[in-house]
């Protein structure tokens, strides 16, 4: 039985403009996540994790490379095509959560 590519990143690059620095968040991170396959993501402060988080989650956009979400290239969608992926595809689990009382 072959398994097939759920998650494939290429290259993928994310920088964010600090007022004149330049952060690379991420830089040329590939990636293929099988489907079945369990996975972490593990790393000191500050090397990612939650930059690479809100990519996989279609929360942000990579600033190059690209990923395939299944068969749908999601690093060029726009913000509608974007929630609809995750509408769609992707469920979240945040580490911090606040309800509305």
């Amino acid at each position: 039985m072959s398994r097939s590519s759920i998650v494939h990143l290429d290259n993928v690059r994310k920088t964010y403009q600090m007022g004149a620095v330049t952060v690379e968040a991420l830089r040329g991170i590939s990636l293929d996540i099988q489907a079945g396959d369990y996975i972490s993501i593990m790393g000191p402060s500050g090397c990612g994790k939650s930059t690479m988080l809100n990519l996989l989650g279609c929360l942000d956009r990579p600033t190059s490379g690209r990923y395939l979400l299944g068969d749908a290239d999601v690093s060029q969608m726009d913000d509608d095509s974007l929630s609809a992926i995750r509408g769609a595809r992707l469920g979240f689990i945040f580490q911090s959560y606040h309800l509305i009382q």
